[in-house]
C-alpha cells in the first residue's frame, strides 16, 4: 500500500509545483507593469485630454495589476481565462469590421514576408479562411466562458453573420449594419456574462 501511495503522492506534489509555478508566472508581469507605470511620466507637450487619458489608463493599470496580485490561485486563473475570452471577442469584432469594410476579396491575397502567395486571388478561398478564423475565435470564446447551451451556437452564428453578408455580396450599408449588430450583440453578451460572474463572486 505504501508503494502504491508513494507514486500518487509524488504526482500530486508535481501537480502542485506546476500550478504554483504557473501562478508565479501569471503574477510577475503585474509587478513589471506597476514598476513601468511609476517610472514613466506623461508627455507634457500633448493636449490636456491626452494627459488626462494617460493618467486614467495608468491608474486603471495599477488598480488591475494590484487586484491580480492579491487574488487567490483559483480566482487568478479565472481572471486570465475570462480576460482571454474577452480578447477573443474583441479580435473577432475587429476582424469582422476590417474584412467587411476594407478588404476587396476579389483583388486581395495574402503574402508572406518572402512574397510567397499563401491564398489564391479567388474570393471563396479567403471566405473559407475567414470562416475558419471566426469559428476558432467563437469556439474559444464560448469554451472559456463555459457556455454549454444552444446559446453558444447562437453566439458563434452571430460572429458568422457578417461573413455571410460578404459571401452574398450585400450592399455596403447592409454589411455595415450587420457588423454593427453582430458587435453589439457580442458586447452585450460579454457585459452580461461579466455581470453574472461578478455577482456570483460577490455572493461567495
Amino acid at each position: 500500500m505504501a508503494a502504491v501511495g508513494a507514486p500518487q503522492q509524488q504526482v500530486r506534489m508535481a501537480h502542485q509545483q506546476v500550478w504554483a509555478a504557473l501562478e508565479v508566472a501569471l503574477r510577475v508581469p503585474c509587478l513589471y507593469i506597476i514598476d513601468a507605470i511609476f517610472n514613466s511620466y506623461p508627455d507634457s507637450s500633448q493636449s490636456r485630454f491626452c494627459i488626462v487619458l494617460q493618467i486614467f489608463l495608468r491608474l486603471l493599470g495599477i488598480f488591475v495589476s494590484s487586484i491580480v496580485l492579491i487574488l487567490s490561485q483559483r480566482s487568478l486563473f479565472k481572471f486570465y481565462m475570462y480576460s482571454s475570452a474577452f480578447l477573443l471577442a474583441a479580435t473577432s469584432v475587429l476582424v469582422n469590421y476590417y474584412a467587411s469594410l476594407h478588404i476587396d476579396f476579389y483583388g486581395a491575397y495574402n503574402t508572406s514576408a518572402f512574397g510567397i502567395e499563401l491564398l489564391p486571388r479567388k474570393g471563396p478561398s479567403l471566405w473559407m479562411a475567414l470562416i475558419v478564423l471566426q469559428l476558432t475565435l467563437g469556439i474559444g470564446y464560448v469554451t472559456l466562458l463555459q457556455i454549454h447551451s444552444i446559446y453558444s451556437q447562437l453566439i458563434i452564428l452571430d460572429l458568422l453573420v457578417p461573413v455571410i453578408g460578404l459571401i452574398t455580396e450585400l450592399p455596403l450599408h447592409i454589411r455595415e449594419t450587420l457588423v454593427f449588430t453582430s458587435s453589439l450583440i457580442l458586447t452585450l453578451n460579454t457585459v452580461l456574462v461579466l455581470a453574472v460572474l461578478l455577482n456570483l463572486y460577490l455572493e461567495l
